[in-house]
């Protein structure tokens, strides 16, 4: 999928059981250098993705047709949260996934 400002998901390399429904971050980079319409796109792309699949890899790329990527990073997956080795207040607080570009991670 792509958008006007050319940002295209990548195909997973793996799959896993994530499903980016906690808390969202980004860096300042991200803030800072692309626009709101383009963040925005990404997370909706991200979210009806994740619908799509039920399921998927914990790493989302998203590549610019100038070759620069985005990484969107889920940091619990759906097996970790109903594993019964996190509390409820420790799923609360881990519970979130970060965009930022690769060069950042």
């Amino acid at each position: 999928m792509a958008t006007k400002n050319t940002w295209v998901r990548q195909p997973q390399e793996k799959h896993g059981n994530y499903i980016f429904n906690g808390k969202s971050y980004m860096t300042t980079k991200i803030m800072n250098e692309i626009s709101n319409e383009e963040i925005m796109w990404i997370i909706s792309d991200l979210k009806e993705f994740v619908q799509q699949e039920k399921e998927i890899d914990y790493l989302i790329v998203y590549r610019r047709n100038d070759g620069r990527k985005i990484f969107c990073i889920d940091q619990l997956s759906k097996s970790m949260m109903e594993s019964g080795e996190y509390s409820e207040e420790e799923i609360r607080e881990y519970d979130y996934w970060t965009i930022l570009f690769a060069e950042e991670y």
